[in-house]
């Protein structure tokens, strides 16, 4: 009996340990060197100067920022959908989708859509978020975010 019991909780352990997901930093949810949770000040001196449009500032290498509503100097989003921003990991779009999983492995979540598969994977301590949007086997847009 007492060896059942070891091989019952040797073989859940395996079970569980096959479940878990990707680990990515909280420092490795960045565009461009953008993170979420970063100034908007601190955004611009990275990225140049944005052209604003309402709540979101937009910036000519194609890299969209949503500022939080309870602190308008803070990134809450950061996207894009223009090739030649990169995440940390080297993702941009453009690249093809095995290259996701290549560089940080197997999603926490996955939603695959009539024409679209979208890829997220959360920072280690769970306050960030990043996306992967792929059409037509291409990365076509990358969000990072804020958690709700």
């Amino acid at each position: 009996m007492k060896k059942k019991m070891i091989a019952l909780v040797a073989g859940l352990t395996m079970a569980a340990s096959a479940v878990c997901c990707a680990m990515i930093s909280p420092e490795g949810i960045a565009i461009s060197g953008v993170a979420p949770g970063s100034s908007v000040a601190d955004a611009t001196a990275k990225l140049g100067n944005p052209q604003y449009a309402g709540d979101k500032i937009y910036f000519t290498n194609g890299i969209v920022i949503e500022c939080s509503d309870y602190n308008p100097n803070m990134v809450e989003e950061i996207e894009t959908t223009a090739a030649g921003n990169a995440t940390p990991g080297g993702l941009a779009v453009g690249m093809p989708e095995s290259s996701i999983t290549a560089t940080y492995g197997a999603p926490d979540k996955i939603d695959r859509d009539y024409n679209d598969t979208e890829y997220t994977y959360y920072s280690t301590d769970y306050l960030k978020k990043l996306e992967f949007k792929v059409v037509g086997g291409n990365i076509v847009k990358i969000q990072c975010k804020l958690r709700d």
